[in-house]
């Protein structure tokens, strides 16, 4: 690893911490200490970037990129460190493969609002579910002890290495290579469980592993809207119940399979269209769909999409090359909606496979108008042994939905 000097890291540390504190990212001097006084650069020492035509790696070694690597290891950005070829083959335009990041270092902002969020006292233990880098143990480390913090990560490279960056500080928190969705109970029961990766409902371990009056802080998503943190309290022996947040927050999901980058319900499928589906028109713009409130709720009306974008194609009446919006199931089914309306203000709706996605779209945008256009922060999770749901502004109103997201 480079050797970068103290008084270098640490006046770069000092800038990024300032910066956090200005935002009111970082309130409490305790986690402005831990902030200020853990060297990022030696648990990122390897960034990957995507490029045009690629990918580029920077490091402290590399020619001519140590000053590159410095300024992006001490930045307000989330750092890809890791990364797998897609399952589908998928290639960028210059042939190269398409990779799939499996592991990242947090933006030092959204790690500093979701610690002080999580509201961890001095005699407080944690689990934090998605070892990674080790960054964000070495902040618990240096908050509440090393023998106060537990992590999990599906991956022993990186939990071995993690495990010596962590040693190289004198932390020695316990570190178990395993499914996070198990959880660590050997080291429990904790008083905070952080996850810093996505998950689509709250796994029972982590529930039955929370002492009681203990808080999750975790990233409760589907695929269509993925800045959804939620912070949960254990109300009884076995349930826990708590608001999404105004605060944003979208990673990686926790997967089961070290050699699998993808998430659950996330199988590469072949672009094959059934020019035999149906063909309808609809009065939804679909820019709508780009409302966090309305992705929000769509994500719990229509499961197992894997996506939303965009493209060009000739259009099947007259040839000419039109924009649409598409959205893709993992069963195969498929909606296309043209963005430029006809003369009469209708959009052309193409769909194919198995169920009407488009269908499901406009019956969601009506109910989110009949709702207020309620945004993130207004719903929130019960979880227990027997249910999960997701509820809108009271646990006792009548709108609800099942979990899980996917």
């Amino acid at each position: 690893m480079t050797d970068v000097p103290d008084s270098e890291w640490r006046s770069r540390a000092e800038a990024l911490v300032s910066t956090l504190v200005e935002r009111g990212d970082l309130v409490s001097q305790h986690w402005r200490a831990a902030f200020t006084a853990t060297p990022r650069h030696l648990f990122v020492p390897r960034v990957l970037r995507l490029v045009d035509g690629g990918y580029r790696t920077l490091t402290g070694d590399g020619p001519g990129s140590r000053e590159e690597w410095l300024s992006a290891v001490y930045s307000d950005d989330s750092l890809v460190t890791q990364h797998k070829p897609h399952a589908g083959g998928y290639r960028l335009p210059s042939g190269e493969p398409l990779h799939v990041p499996t592991s990242s270092s947090t933006m030092p902002s959204l790690m500093a609002r979701m610690l002080e969020t999580l509201d961890v006292r001095d005699e407080h233990r944690v689990l934090e579910i998605g070892t990674g880098t080790g960054y964000n143990a070495a902040l618990l480390c240096h908050r509440l002890g090393d023998h106060a913090v537990a992590s999990v990560d599906i991956d022993p490279d990186l939990v071995d290495t993690a495990r010596d960056r962590l040693a190289s500080l004198g932390y020695r928190p316990a570190l178990v290579t395993g499914d996070g969705a198990d959880g660590v109970a050997e080291h429990g029961p904790y008083d905070r469980i952080i996850a810093t990766a996505a998950v689509p409902e709250i796994p029972t371990a982590w529930i039955k592993q929370l002492a009681p009056g203990g808080k999750i802080l975790a990233n409760v998503r589907g695929n269509l809207a993925g800045g959804t943190l939620c912070l949960l309290t254990k109300e009884d022996d076995d349930e826990v119940m708590g608001r999404f947040l105004p605060m944003g927050g979208h990673f990686m999901w926790l997967r089961s399979d070290v050699d699998n980058p993808h998430g659950p319900d996330e199988h590469p499928v072949e672009p094959v269209i059934d020019r035999e589906g149906s063909r309808t028109t609809t009065r939804l713009d679909p820019v709508d769909l780009d409302d966090d409130g309305f992705r929000f709720l769509l994500q719990l009306a229509l499961r197992r999409v894997r996506a939303i974008g965009r493209g060009r194609q000739p259009d099947p009446v007259d040839g000419g090359d039109r924009e649409f919006v598409l959205l893709a199931g993992s069963d195969r089914s498929r909606a296309e909606v043209l963005i430029e309306p006809e003369p009469d203000g209708l959009r052309r709706v193409a769909q194919t496979g198995p169920r009407r996605l488009w269908d499901t779209v406009e019956a969601t945008a009506l109910l989110w108008h009949d709702l207020g256009r309620p945004t993130p922060d207004e719903f929130g999770l019960v979880a227990n042994n027997d249910t999960q749901f997701v509820w809108l502004r009271h646990r006792d109103a009548w709108h609800r939905w099942p979990l899980p997201l996917v």
